[in-house]
């Protein structure tokens, strides 16, 4: 049968995300609505497939896991893509992002690396001109905070 070797590999539906189920709610407490969420292989599904979170920022605010720093002791990738499509450097918005002690707003398209170890957040959405995309990933099987550094988010 054609497209049955690979099509695991084509991942477009995930469960919602343990700790926030509500973010794949367009309306909801969190200023972003997830599309996808790929933790611990979906399952066993996917071997290999790395921690992933896409999501659509639609309204300013955060998350209460998000407004303290942790660390992780995988590096992650924290990505902000804008969706002008005269401009796909405009973010269309304003993020507020910590990295160690230094406070950075963003308001272009970018990613941001965060090597392991290195203290992330607080991540504050500021302003929403148009929805953009954050995206999260890293190289491990699923999204897990250093010992005690609090709950995955």
């Amino acid at each position: 049968m054609e497209g049955t070797k690979y099509g695991r590999y084509i991942i477009t539906e995930t469960p919602r995300h343990p700790d926030h189920p509500q973010s794949r709610d367009i309306e909801s407490d969190v200023p972003w609505c997830d599309s996808l969420y790929i933790d611990n292989e979906l399952g066993g599904t996917v071997p290999g497939a790395y921690y992933l979170e896409t999501c659509l920022v639609l309204r300013t605010g955060t998350m209460e896991d998000l407004k303290v720093p942790h660390t992780h002791s995988f590096d992650e990738y924290l990505l902000f893509l804008g969706t002008n499509p005269d401009d796909q450097f405009d973010l269309g918005g304003e993020v507020e992002l910590w990295l160690g002690n230094e406070k950075y707003m963003l308001t272009k398209t970018c990613a941001v690396f965060a090597p392991a170890g290195l203290p992330h957040c607080p991540l504050i959405i500021h302003k929403v001109e148009r929805p953009f995309m954050f995206i999260t990933t890293g190289p491990g099987l699923g999204y897990v905070r250093d010992k005690g550094e609090g709950k995955a988010s």
